[in-house]
């Protein structure tokens, strides 16, 4: 069973740090980890689909149109990072809403997966060295590290 705390751990021992039994631990490490653990899973949902945060969806406009621009309005579903497809290319985002001319909607799109043990060994290979490379610096003092980490996270995705 793989956790935030473990895979917490697999970028803590990358960089040389101390491991942790928890995000509430009081300790600096588990503050900075726990500060960045989340946000650092959206940022990479974000960059890339990867197929342990893919669902898909059949969307039905909501009973308020839009002012003016297009027929319907969609209301997005609250897990979402990313659209992938929409089975239209004529719509816009804006704030929550999907705005389109089709009347109903396939969409599949990328979710905030927070359910650790889905994740692919990909995706967790990635996350781990985007979390190094987030809290490498402040920890370890060196940014030619963290640096380094970005650059092996940014190859993971293009392989992806």
């Amino acid at each position: 069973m793989t956790t935030k705390v473990d895979i917490s751990n697999m970028a803590l021992s990358l960089i040389g740090a101390d491991s942790i039994t928890s995000f509430e631990e009081n300790t600096s490490t588990a503050r900075r980890i726990k500060t960045v653990y989340s946000t650092s899973v959206k940022a990479l949902l974000r960059l890339h689909p990867f197929q342990c945060a893919t669902k898909r969806i059949k969307l039905s406009p909501i009973s308020t149109q839009p002012e003016f621009g297009y027929t319907y309005q969609f209301q997005l579903p609250d897990d979402l990072i990313r659209i992938i497809n929409a089975n239209t290319e004529n719509y816009v985002v804006e704030t929550d809403r999907l705005l389109s001319n089709q009347s109903t909607l396939n969409l599949v799109y990328v979710f905030h997966n927070t359910n650790e043990e889905t994740y692919d060994s990909l995706f967790i290979e990635t996350l781990v060295l985007y979390l190094a490379y987030k809290i490498s610096k402040a920890i370890t003092g060196s940014q030619g590290t963290s640096e380094s980490y970005y650059m092996q996270c940014q190859e993971i995705i293009k392989q992806a």
